[in-house]
C-alpha cells in the first residue's frame, strides 16, 4: 500500500479561493487546500479525509474546525454512526496558486516561439488557449475548477446541437461536432464505463507534461453533455492526457455519486 502523501506547510507560497455562501475566503494553508479539493470530489467522512491526508486526527480535527467557522464547510451525522461526523464542502474552489511549485518553473519553456505562416482559425485559437495555460502555470496557478465550471456552461450551450435519441447517435453527433470544428477525433473505446478518446485534442496538446490530467474544460464539457443526454448527473474523469505523456485523452463516464 502506497504510504499516504504528506503535505507540507509552506505559509506565503500556497493559495486557494474558494467561493462560498459567506463571499470569497482565501486558503493559505496547503493543507487546508488538499481537505478542500478531497471535499470537492464528494462528502466524506472525518476518519476517511485522515486516512487521505496522512496526517494526525488532532491536526485534522484543528483545521476542520477552522473551515467550518469560516463558513467553508459544514458537518452532520452520519446516517449510520450517529457518532461519526460527514463533511460537505459549502462552495466551489476557484483557483489555486503555489509560487513553490518545482514541478511548474519550467513550464514557460514551453510557451510559443511563433504562429506558423499558414495559421488556422484553430491554431490561433490553440496558440491563445496554450498561451495563457502556461503562463499561469509557469507562476504555479491552476484554474481547473473555472476551466471546468467554464465547460459546463458551454457543454449546456452545445448540447441542442447534437441532441439525440438513442445513445448511438448521439455519440455520432459528438464525434461529428468534435471534427467538424476541429477540437480533436472524438471516438468511443468502450461502454462498461462508456469511455471516449480524444486525439489531437484541441485543449491540452501544445502543454508541456505537468504528470496530471490538465482537460478541465472537456472535462466539464462533456459532463454537462451526457447529463444533459441521460437526464440525470453524470462525472466525467480523464484517465489519460497528453500533459500526462499519453498519446490521447480519455475519458471515463460515471454516475455522479
Amino acid at each position: 500500500m502506497t504510504a499516504p502523501r504528506e503535505y507540507p506547510e509552506d505559509p506565503g507560497r500556497f493559495i486557494q479561493i474558494v467561493a462560498s455562501d459567506q463571499g470569497l475566503k482565501s486558503i493559505d494553508s496547503q493543507l487546508k487546500g488538499r481537505i478542500l479539493e478531497m471535499l470537492q470530489e464528494r462528502d466524506m467522512a472525518f476518519d476517511e479525509i485522515v486516512g487521505r491526508s496522512g496526517r494526525a486526527k488532532s491536526t485534522i480535527s484543528a483545521h476542520m474546525k477552522a473551515l467550518s467557522l469560516a463558513g467553508i464547510t459544514t458537518m452532520r451525522p452520519d446516517p449510520t454512526d450517529a457518532r461519526k461526523r460527514i463533511f460537505s464542502l459549502n462552495g466551489r474552489i476557484l483557483v489555486r496558486a503555489n509560487s513553490n511549485d518545482p514541478e511548474m518553473l519550467w513550464a514557460d519553456r514551453f510557451f510559443p516561439d511563433a504562429l506558423p505562416p499558414n495559421a488556422t482559425t484553430r491554431d490561433i485559437f490553440r496558440f491563445i488557449l496554450t498561451s495563457l495555460r502556461i503562463s499561469l502555470l509557469s507562476e504555479g496557478i491552476h484554474i481547473h475548477p473555472i476551466l471546468e465550471r467554464a465547460g459546463n456552461k458551454a457543454g449546456a450551450a452545445i448540447y441542442p446541437q447534437v441532441r439525440a435519441e438513442g445513445l448511438s447517435a448521439f455519440l455520432e453527433n459528438l464525434s461529428l461536432f468534435w471534427s467538424r470544428f476541429e477540437l480533436g477525433e472524438l471516438e468511443v473505446e468502450g461502454y462498461d464505463p462508456l469511455t471516449l478518446v480524444i486525439r489531437d485534442c484541441f485543449e491540452c496538446l501544445d502543454l508541456p507534461i505537468t504528470g496530471r490530467p490538465e482537460c478541465s474544460f472537456d472535462s466539464g464539457l462533456l459532463t454537462a453533455l451526457f447529463s444533459a443526454h441521460f437526464n440525470e448527473k453524470k462525472r466525467v474523469i480523464e484517465t489519460h492526457c497528453y500533459a500526462m505523456g499519453s498519446n490521447l485523452c480519455r475519458f471515463e463516464i460515471w454516475d455522479a455519486c
